[in-house]
């Protein structure tokens, strides 16, 4: 304000000098007039009058600013101020303090809400970084296999399982390259699926769920499941992808045990009937021999005529047991050219054993062969189930259980616009109750049944459905409540059979082989525990002209064989015996370099690829016998070993001529 009056008070005072100048000129005053006492008073005269002058033009301006500098903060007019300033000037203090109020009272509500939002993201970045944690100890701690990939193809992360499953690290394998992690999955995975064509979808479509089943060739192998799950932004956007590589090895063992098991219960379904005919099979050859031994001396024809009989039910136990031990094996998948003819004969055989005789099973099959490319013990199971079913679902007075094999062609159910394909149709039906509507959404799911508790799994169409799926067909069914069930199974045809080369004769009479085998003078060690088996083995050897060296175990025979004081020709073994088993007497056989040609013969049946393995690159058993064996299977294993166009051979440990032996 100061520096303000002084700005004005110069003016003024000109103004109120200069004029007294020109009036003192006017009245003829000379100008030095001025520079004198007398001008001097006047000057001071002026400027008095210009201070007080600017003081009194300055006081409203004065008083405003102090007036405002008041209202602003709130206090009351001063006396000054009010004398210079209108009444209404401060009413606007009451606004302005209202005003001021709202302000601070929002400024105050404005730092709370501050505060509180500051804390509310100190939470939420602490749970941000306990989920990232939790996430990554998860992703870092999973059993399976993970990878991520962004929307560019570029991987960003992955865990230590994955690089576990793939046998090295990702990241030296591919580095960071999703393209390069594609190209090594569709190497190193080994899948019955098209794998050009699932990736090829996958980068067509990045928003599907996508999955693919394999092998990884690994030791040991590892069964594997590759998953693709997109990831997907809050706007819909496609931003990357997941892949998941689980391993499904204990999976696909506990689907084979559970099968196995279904199977095994399946076998107890029928044993009672099996056991049934089994004894009335050995009521006729006991009944038989002890009519043979009671018939007169002299009587040749009758003995003979009881002796084949119990040799005709002996053939008829054989064939019992080896359906039930092919039927109850356990294994992989092994399939062959098979033609379903036969094994609908083989199921009806098994099946009659546990139905009630006031039940007829019928067959009817085509005139041509029905051959498909599969595993004739699980197709038998997945007949037996149904065939069980049906048997379960007639009547107590009886009904028809039908099999039905037929020949045709039709579009792939899971590609119904395909060209129709070959396939042999096997229908199982029945005239029993039927299935009712509300369960046939369900009689595929595993557990599910009708059966009261005890009598049934739940297993037994959920398996079905399985090996048939696994054999590349499907199961439909029709049914009907009170008039029956049709249960049709497609797999596809094969279209032609390797005819195999037909065994030797075996109608040749047996005083043919004895003529024949006698001048050879061959020797041949008969290695098995029992005794009274092992006493048929050599009496049949030596009535058809051989010469017999016997050993009760493995160890034996190798002691045998290793002493060389007799020249052995062939060995007749056993698998099961104590000390040392059969298998591991032939793999110490082949591991000395003794290439001894060897028969195996076992009361159960035997995998010829173990022994294949077992040989060690050698040469493998010359035949596989399956007790109880005739006279005429043993000449024709043994005659294996002795082509009639090779003479005798000095026998070695390590005699190489013994290879032609075993050709």
């Amino acid at each position: 304000m100061h520096s303000t009056r002084l700005r004005l008070l110069g003016p003024l005072w000109l103004f109120g000098f200069l004029p007294a100048m020109g009036a003192a000129k006017m009245m003829g005053q000379p100008l030095a007039w001025f520079f004198g006492d007398t001008g001097i008073l006047l000057g001071g005269g002026v400027f008095l009058a210009a201070y007080l002058i600017s003081d009194w033009v300055l006081s409203p301006a004065k008083a405003a600013i102090d007036g405002t500098c008041r209202l602003l903060k709130g206090l009351p007019p001063e006396h000054e101020s009010s004398t210079w300033l209108p009444e209404t000037f401060f009413k606007v203090r009451t606004e302005i303090n209202l005003l001021f109020a709202k302000q601070h009272q929002a400024l105050a509500s404005a730092e709370e809400h501050t505060g509180q939002t500051a804390q509310r993201l100190q939470h939420a970045e602490r749970l941000v970084r306990e989920s990232f944690s939790a996430m990554q100890g998860l992703f870092a701690a999973s059993d399976e296999g993970m990878v991520v990939i962004d929307a560019h193809g570029s991987i960003i992360a992955s865990n230590e399982k994955l690089d576990a499953l793939l046998g090295e690290s990702l990241e030296r394998l591919v580095g960071r390259d999703g393209k390069r992690l594609t190209a090594l999955f569709k190497e190193r995975l080994i899948t019955k699926q098209d794998k050009e064509a699932w990736f090829k979808e996958l980068a067509a479509t990045p928003n599907e769920r996508r999955q693919l089943s394999g092998e990884l060739p690994l030791n040991p192998p590892v069964q594997v499941e590759l998953q693709s799950l997109p990831m997907i932004s809050e706007s819909g956007a496609v931003i990357g992808q997941i892949w998941i590589l689980r391993d499904h090895s204990k999976v696909t063992l506990l689907e084979r045990q559970l099968r196995e098991s279904q199977k095994m219960g399946t076998l107890g379904l029928i044993t009672g009937g099996i056991a049934h005919d089994f004894n009335n099979l050995l009521t006729a050859i006991h009944g038989n021999i002890a009519l043979a031994e009671l018939t007169p001396h002299g009587n040749e024809a009758e003995v003979k005529t009881r002796l084949e009989g119990a040799s005709q039910a002996t053939t008829r136990a054989t064939e019992l047991v080896k359906q039930l031990l092919g039927y109850s094996r356990r294994g992989t998948l092994e399939k062959k050219p098979t033609d379903m003819r036969q094994v609908i004969t083989d199921v009806q055989g098994l099946l009659r054993h546990s139905v009630d005789p006031r039940i007829s099973i019928r067959t009817k099959t085509p005139e041509s062969a029905a051959n498909i490319l599969g595993d004739c013990t699980q197709i038998e199971q997945v007949l037996l189930n149904l065939g069980i079913n049906a048997r379960d679902a007639l009547p107590e007075k009886g009904g028809v259980i039908e099999f039905e094999v037929e020949n045709t062609s039709r579009p792939d159910s899971t590609s119904p616009d395909a060209a129709p394909a070959p396939f042999v149709v096997v229908s199982v039906r029945d005239n029993g109750s039927g299935i009712s509507p509300e369960n046939r959404q369900r009689i595929f799911e595993a557990f599910f049944t009708t059966k009261e508790p005890g009598k049934g799994t739940g297993l037994g169409l959920a398996t079905a459905q399985e090996i048939v799926q696994d054999h590349g067909g499907w199961i439909e069914f029709d049914s009907e409540i009170g008039r029956g069930t049709e249960f049709r199974i497609f797999i596809p045809r094969l279209a032609t059979v390797a005819k195999e080369v037909p065994a030797t004769s075996p109608d040749t009479s047996l005083i043919s082989l004895r003529n024949a085998a006698a001048p050879n003078l061959r020797r041949i060690l008969v290695v098995d525990d029992e005794a009274p088996v092992r006493n048929i083995a050599v009496n049949m050897l030596k009535f058809l002209g051989y010469e017999i060296i016997e050993a009760s175990d493995g160890q034996q025979a190798l002691d045998i064989i290793d002493a060389g004081d007799q020249k052995i020709d062939a060995v007749l073994l056993d698998i099961y015996m104590p000390k040392l088993s059969g298998r591991d007497t032939f793999r110490k056989l082949r591991e000395d370099g003794n290439d001894l040609p060897v028969i195996v013969c076992s009361g159960f049946i035997i995998d010829p690829d173990e022994f294949i393995v077992l040989s060690q690159g050698r040469t493998p058993p010359i035949d596989i016998m399956t007790k109880p064996y005739s006279l005429t299977v043993l000449q024709n294993a043994i005659s294996k070993a002795f082509p009639e166009d090779e003479p005798p051979t000095k026998h070695g440990r390590k005699d190489p001529s013994l290879n032609a032996l075993a050709s």
